[in-house]
């Protein structure tokens, strides 16, 4: 990014945004997958263990399709960014679904 980076937006502030904006996307997908770790223990038998899994599988995957989201989207310098969309989505998503799988007390 040093070497790149300043070339890749060239004065255009909504791209350099877009960057900034999709690193923290980044930042907070990795964040979520370290407590959803550290968190999780045992999966419930029946529907709600495999709800809980689900979400784990969309909390894994998110980080990936933010990233290529970094890459692929702020050079176009639009503001309709859908591949970012969908990989919040999935963050929020993969965290609701972990919701059934608590013990309670």
């Amino acid at each position: 990014m040093a070497t790149h980076f300043p070339a890749a937006y060239s004065g255009n502030e909504a791209i350099r945004y877009m960057y900034r904006a999709n690193h923290v996307y980044i930042l907070l997908a990795s964040l979520i997958n370290l407590a959803v770790g550290i968190y999780r223990r045992d999966t419930r038998p029946g529907w709600r263990g495999g709800v809980a899994l689900t979400g784990s599988a969309l909390v894994l995957a998110a980080p990936l399709v933010l990233i290529y989201a970094f890459f692929a989207e702020p050079p176009h310098g639009v503001p309709e960014r859908p591949v970012t969309l969908i990989g919040a989505a999935m963050l929020a998503a993969g965290v609701l679904m972990q919701w059934p799988n608590r013990t309670k007390g």
